[in-house]
């Protein structure tokens, strides 16, 4: 199973769920995903777990050509198109493996972006009905990509308003191409897109986030991220290098799309074959500044999640850059150059591929715990829930147990198990289980608990993390823990252990 720590247990549950009850759940503010999944378990009779591994496959093959429709009906030739298509196979987003309704959704927004486009060029009823429906639709299916659509409507006509300003007496209309604002369709989207998000907790708890957050202060993105800095730093970590190992595609394209401004805008009075391209500035301006603001608040999402239609947007511009450097490599007539400059595109291509796939998988290369979730994980978890006394409390190095509540366990069953979201902090395993302060691990708690320790806690500070390890844990504490006496071992399947910590009271 994939990612049974993260988002998509809790999702697989969701669906486990809408199948025995038969409805949607009352606090799902984004059930298009689930609605899909559990058609698709009864249409194709296929188990849930093979399903949630397939689906982000499905929409991560789907990517490339609502890409090429995409980047054909904007840019101006066939090289082009041929260039920004390959730049969408670079695997640069990082996220196609995961089950969420975010993701899925992330994935269709190259459609999205191709409909739109179709109903500002062509005017047909046929788009303007697909564009309807694709409006009502996202809502329902997950809010971040709603706003990216919105921020898209208001201003992509803002880069043609600025062009008419700046150059007075110009001929160019507002109104030719893509470069038109529609407030019929951003009304809409409006309207629907507050109206169902705000009948859900998530709407009222966002709001009293930024009130509080404005009103009497408080932790915010841009906080987090520098306690993160500077945390990693203090431990020897180089920040700017792992930024570099997991960005370096979208800082690629990004370089890329502003080499294009000069060009696009020098050439929007002249050139009406790129016409449509330089309206995609504004877009790009308003969702970078969102996903700054962003940081200055303290909402249910993080910035990063508007990298990826930024850099859907930006795959345009590396397409047609790439063409052009490509057609001056042709007018130059040394055979020498043409070589040297072939090898330096393909350099740059292979170099972002591979950097997509070594950021696609956990690894040690980026500091990153594997997702992956082991059998004898989910039959280890499942026995603990079902074998323990309701009084005691779970603890563990790795496992999130509310993950795996969710996947495993009934909403009844949840409630009568009472597993907190968060480990609150006196039921943390201390580091190398006390043995630096105690002889036995139960001197550090003060009531008993049971302990869920997986293979992966063994290894995490010898592949990922051996820098640390003398903070952490060491291979040797584990080796302690078999011979605690104040320890017992209920359960172990050779991938999970259960262990009962009594405490000395």
């Amino acid at each position: 199973m994939w990612c049974m720590a993260g988002d998509p247990a809790t999702h697989i549950g969701t669906i486990k769920q809408i199948i025995s009850d038969g409805h949607i759940p009352r606090m799902l503010f984004y059930p298009i995903a689930h609605i899909y999944t559990t058609e698709l378990l009864q249409i194709l009779s296929i188990d849930l777990i093979s399903l949630h591994k397939l689906i982000p496959l499905f929409f991560g093959l789907l990517y490339i050509p609502f890409m090429y429709l995409f980047a054909k009906s904007i840019l101006p030739g066939k090289g082009y198109v041929i260039l920004a298509t390959v730049a969408s196979c670079t695997l640069v987003h990082g996220w196609y493996l995961n089950l969420t309704p975010n993701h899925l959704s992330n994935l269709l927004f190259p459609m999205l972006l191709f409909i739109l486009v179709k109903v500002f060029t062509t005017r047909k009823i046929q788009w303007e009905i697909l564009i309807l429906i694709m409006v009502f639709l996202y809502p329902p299916f997950h809010p971040v990509p709603t706003f990216a659509l919105m921020i898209t409507l208001i201003a992509l006509h803002l880069p043609k308003r600025a062009f008419a300003l700046i150059n007075k007496g110009t001929s160019q209309t507002n109104n030719e191409g893509i470069g038109r604002f529609n407030a019929t369709l951003l009304m809409i989207l409006l309207v629907w897109g507050i109206s169902w998000i705000s009948s859900f907790y998530v709407w009222d708890s966002t709001i009293r986030n930024i009130h509080t957050l404005m009103v009497e202060g408080g932790p915010s993105h841009l906080q987090k991220l520098t306690e993160q800095i500077a945390y990693a730093e203090g431990y020897g970590y180089s920040v700017i290098e792992q930024i570099f190992k997991v960005m370096w595609g979208s800082f690629v394209y990004t370089i890329l799309t502003l080499i294009c401004l000069p060009i696009l805008w020098k050439e929007t009075r002249t050139n009406k074959e790129t016409n449509n391209l330089f309206p995609l500035y504004g877009p790009l301006l308003i969702l970078g500044l969102f996903s700054v603001m962003l940081y200055f608040l303290n909402v249910g999402f993080g910035p990063l999640r508007i990298l990826v239609y930024i850099v859907v947007i930006c795959t345009i511009f590396t397409g047609f850059i790439l063409y052009r450097i490509i057609e001056k490599i042709r007018e130059n007539n040394k055979a020498s150059f043409h070589k040297f400059a072939l090898v330096l595109l393909i350099t740059l291509i292979v170099s972002v591929s591979i950097s997509g796939m070594l950021k696609l998988y956990p690894s040690p290369y980026i500091l990153s715990i594997s997702w992956q979730t082991t059998q004898t994980e989910v039959e280890g978890m499942n026995w603990l829930f079902h074998n323990k006394d309701l009084n005691i409390k779970i603890s563990g190095i790795s496992i999130a147990q509310h993950r795996f509540a969710d996947l495993l366990l009934t909403p009844e069953e949840k409630r009568e198990q009472k597993i907190p979201r968060r480990l609150p902090e006196e039921l943390r395993v201390p580091f190398h289980f006390g043995y630096d302060n105690h002889s036995s691990l139960s001197a550090s708690y003060e009531k008993d608990v049971y302990l869920g320790l997986t293979q992966r806690d063994e290894s995490i500070y010898i592949d990922v993390f051996p820098e640390i390890a003398e903070l952490r844990w060491y291979p040797s504490d584990f080796e302690k823990l078999e011979h605690d006496r104040g320890v017992d071992k209920l359960y172990s399947n050779g991938g999970f252990d259960v262990w009962y910590v009594c405490t000395l009271g």
